[in-house]
């Protein structure tokens, strides 16, 4: 059997029926599509870029923005099947899968190279994720109404956790996908401490703020090393 390639897929998905018009609405002159590929062609050279979706207006910004980006007819709706479609048509030979989400506009620089070269350094790694880290008192109500401290101790607020993104950049290896899972056992962090990295596009709300930031974006990345 051949060695898996060493070069990486990377996967956005698209599903028809949601509001893909916000994947496609320029940004500062750039839509959130557009922003997502480049961080993709740009960070991974070599890598097979693919948009993988059954809209047919986002199949056709996916071809305007050329570059190499290929796009694969998405026959399949959930989610997970529908990576592992993509990558058995395009590039099963693949050692590293990795998963953009085009609701993203604005990922921090080197953040998709980042979280690739994570999980291929470290074989005992299932899957690379990126997170936002941050401290607080978590309370659950339960279903008879009572509030409970999730941390132990109660009313503490040194408690750090992690919130996953995996829409922002993920790096998971094949046969996890043909396991039906997007994330394995052993899974390693990249954090990301930019505000403007966790804007996801999918309400009204998050858009407008993306359309504020957009125009101040260098400005933003420059400002803050």
């Amino acid at each position: 059997m051949a060695a898996p390639d060493p070069s990486p897929i990377v996967l956005v998905p698209v599903l028809a029926g949601g509001r893909t018009d916000r994947l496609l609405e320029p940004l500062a002159g750039r839509s959130s599509l557009e922003r997502t590929l480049a961080a993709a062609v740009e960070e991974l050279p070599g890598a097979t870029v693919a948009v993988t979706t059954d809209a047919d207006e986002v199949k056709a910004a996916a071809r305007a923005f050329g570059r190499g980006v290929v796009v694969h007819d998405r026959t399949v709706h959930d989610y997970v099947p529908a990576l592992l479609a993509a990558m058995n048509d395009l590039r099963p030979d693949a050692a590293v899968v990795a998963v953009l989400e085009a609701t993203h506009p604005f990922r921090p620089r080197g953040l998709v190279g980042r979280t690739v070269e994570n999980l291929r350094a470290r074989p005992h790694l299932d899957s690379v994720v990126c997170v936002r880290q941050f401290k607080a008192n978590l309370w659950h109500l339960d279903a008879d109404d009572t509030i409970t401290a999730l941390s132990p101790g109660g009313d503490h607020r040194d408690r750090t956790y992690y919130q996953e993104m995996v829409g922002l950049g993920l790096a998971t290896r094949p046969h996890l996908l043909r396991h039906g899972r997007r994330l394995g056992d052993s899974v390693g962090f990249e954090v990301v401490d930019r505000f403007w990295g966790l804007v996801d596009i999918r309400d009204s709300v998050s858009l407008a703020v993306a359309r504020v930031i957009a125009g101040e974006l260098e400005s933003l990345e420059d400002s803050i090393q």
